[in-house]
C-alpha cells in the first residue's frame, strides 16, 4: 500500500493534535512533520516534500495564504481554519479542500476521500522504479509506457501535459503540478510554471532560459534560484 506523507501547520498545538489523531486512523498516511511556526514550516516543507499539507490561515508573521503563494512545488493542500470567509480565496489558490475548525472526523473523512480519488484517478501518471525507471500515462485511449531516460521536457497546457521525447510528443490529461510530484527529483526540475525539464538533457543554460537541443525554455522568476542552485552543484 502506497504511503502518503503529510505535513501539518497550525499555530495552535491542540489543532495540530486533532489533525494528527484523525490521520492516525488511516494506514496509508504518515505525518512527516508539523509546526506551529509558518516560517519554519516553509523550510521543512521544501525539504520533506509532503504529498498533502494541512494548513491554518490565521498565523503570526505570515498567513497560510501567503505561505501557499510563496511555495514553488506545492503539495495538495487542505485548509483548516476557524474563519469561513477565506474559502473563496483559498479555492482561487487551488486548494483541495477547506475545513472549518473544530474539524469533525466525518468532514475530515470526506477531504481524505477527495485526496485519494485524485491520486487514484486513471488520468494520473504512475512512476515505476527499477534499473530502467519508466512512467505509464493514459493517452489516445490506451496506457503508454515511457522510459524516463527518453523524456526531454514536459510542457503544461491547462489541464494537460505534453511529454516531449526525441521522436514524438505524448499528451495526457493531468496538471503539471500533479505530474511533477510523481517524477524523481534527482532527474527532473521545474523551471517555469509551464515547464519541467530533464536535467540530463540540458545542453546549455543562462539565468533566463534553458536549452535542450534547439528548444529554448524560459526560467520563471520564482524557479530561478532553485534551478541555478541545483545545476551548479551537480
Amino acid at each position: 500500500m502506497k504511503k502518503y506523507k503529510c505535513y501539518i501547520v497550525d499555530d495552535e498545538p491542540l489543532a495540530l493534535n486533532v489533525i494528527e489523531q484523525h490521520l492516525s486512523k488511516f494506514g496509508q498516511f504518515e505525518v512527516c512533520g508539523k509546526s506551529t511556526d509558518p516560517i519554519v514550516a516553509l523550510t521543512q516543507i521544501k525539504r520533506l516534500q509532503p504529498d498533502l499539507l494541512f494548513l491554518d490561515i490565521e498565523m503570526p508573521e505570515i498567513t497560510g495564504l501567503e505561505l501557499i503563494e510563496s511555495m514553488q512545488n506545492k503539495p495538495e493542500i487542505i485548509i483548516t481554519t476557524a474563519y469561513r470567509e477565506y474559502a473563496v480565496e483559498g479555492f482561487e489558490l487551488k486548494v483541495l479542500d477547506y475545513l472549518v475548525k473544530p474539524v469533525p472526523f466525518k468532514r475530515f473523512l470526506k477531504a481524505i476521500e477527495r485526496f485519494l480519488e485524485l491520486k487514484l484517478s486513471p488520468d494520473s501518471a504512475t512512476v515505476q522504479g527499477g534499473g530502467h525507471a519508466c512512467i505509464f500515462v493514459k493517452a489516445d485511449r490506451k496506457t503508454i509506457k515511457i522510459e524516463l531516460d527518453d523524456i526531454c521536457y514536459i510542457e503544461g497546457v491547462k489541464d494537460y501535459v505534453k511529454i516531449v521525447l526525441p521522436t514524438q510528443k505524448i499528451i495526457t490529461k493531468v496538471s503539471i503540478g500533479n505530474f511533477f510530484k510523481d517524477l524523481p527529483k534527482d532527474r527532473f526540475i521545474q523551471v517555469h510554471k509551464s515547464f519541467i525539464v530533464a536535467k540530463n538533457k540540458i545542453t546549455a543554460y543562462t539565468a533566463h532560459d534553458v536549452e535542450i537541443g534547439d528548444m529554448e525554455i524560459p526560467i520563471g522568476r520564482i524557479y530561478k534560484e532553485q534551478f541555478l542552485k541545483e545545476v551548479e552543484n551537480r
